[in-house]
């Protein structure tokens, strides 16, 4: 029974973490291509 549930435990936070990573990639491209184009036309962002 301990053996499972670590075994669980082990494939449970490899899932989470390579979810959470997922997550991460798709908020960072976002962000990351709207912070390029600030620059360009910053008062556009400030009206």
């Amino acid at each position: 029974m301990k053996s499972f549930k670590k075994y669980f435990l082990k494939k449970s936070m490899k899932l989470i973490g390579s979810v959470a990573l997922l997550l991460g990639g798709i908020v960072m491209t976002p962000t990351s291509l709207i912070s390029g184009h600030q620059p360009k036309c910053p008062d556009e962002f400030l009206k």
